[in-house]
């Protein structure tokens, strides 16, 4: 759906109101990639053009729609889009919510809404729970797809399944595993200039013999 397309869209949204029963939640899934680093969770959650229009309707970003401000603008610039995705994409650790951050919907409808979660401790057991959309219609769907190793690394949110249980494999250790390698590496060279010392000695005193 280029520009042109989701401006019409938006200004139908705005002058013929749909019911819930009006938006598309039977066509392919919404996708959300997650990932882990340390203690911090990433989601890319991304939607088809006409449900980002169901969701900007469904929070009322439209409700002051101009000719002259593009559909996607105005996904951007609403605050209450941004509320409702922080609100329906979450990220939990041991029972503590993390805090979440929504960068900057620019080019919403191609790149989609990346959040990012900081959690109390280095990230190996979450819940991420994604609801987006199944308010709209309870048959929204979301696939998730792990970016990092993770079981499961592949995941479907419904609205009778909206959370999921996540174990990072090889994310929350990675502070720690650099710790290692690091310590390790000063261990090595200590070693081996200890022995070219030795070397060095052994060489002096067999030249004075």
């Amino acid at each position: 759906m280029r520009p042109a397309i989701i401006a019409a869209a938006v200004a139908a949204a705005v002058l013929f109101p749909a019911t819930p029963a009006g938006a598309h939640p039977f066509g392919p899934p919404s996708t959300a990639r997650v990932s882990a680093d340390g203690s911090r969770v990433a989601v890319a959650w991304q939607a088809a053009e006409d449900d980002w229009v169901a969701l900007g309707r469904h929070v009322g970003a439209f409700d002051t729609a101009s000719p002259d401000v593009t559909g996607a603008e105005l996904l951007r610039r609403s605050p209450a889009v941004r509320d409702y995705l922080l609100d329906r994409i979450a990220v939990n650790q041991g029972g503590t919510r993390c805090a979440g951050d929504l960068a900057d919907l620019e080019d919403v409808l191609a790149q989609g809404a990346k959040l990012t979660f900081d959690c109390p401790a280095p990230v190996v057991d979450v819940d991420l729970t994604l609801t987006a959309l199944t308010d709209v219609n309870d048959a929204y769907r979301t696939m998730l797809r792990a970016d990092t190793p993770a079981t499961p690394d592949q995941a479907l949110f419904t609205a009778a399944a909206p959370t999921q249980h996540i174990t990072f494999t090889a994310s929350g250790d990675s502070g720690v595993r650099r710790s290692v390698v690091t310590v390790a590496i000063g261990t090595a060279a200590v070693l081996v200039l200890g022995l070219l010392v030795i070397a060095f000695r052994r060489r002096r005193s067999g030249a004075r013999a």
